[in-house]
């Protein structure tokens, strides 16, 4: 599912109670992985003709000392059909 978080913090404590409520627990043996997608919505977006984009790049961090980063070359753009706007009476 998707969940909204204002502050990191909050992700800590969701994971705790979601935790305590009797999920199945990974065997010892078992490595437990966890994946997360995290994004900051900007208040203040670039617009290209008066509509929001966004683009989507993929990286893989494969190291952090020395930092190797591996960037796939086939990322790409979407644009919103309507123009952008921060009135309530915009918002679908």
């Amino acid at each position: 599912g998707i969940f909204l978080f204002n502050d990191l913090k909050d992700v800590k404590e969701w994971k705790k109670a979601h935790d305590q409520r009797g999920t199945q627990q990974p065997k010892k043996e078992e490595e437990e992985v966890e994946v997360y997608v995290a994004q900051r919505y900007i208040e203040n977006p670039y617009l290209i003709g008066g509509k929001k984009f966004d683009l989507r790049l993929y990286v893989l961090v494969t190291s952090y000392m020395p930092l190797t980063i591996w960037l796939y070359r086939s990322g790409f753009a979407r644009f919103s059909n309507h123009r952008f706007s921060m009135q309530k009476g915009d918002i679908a």
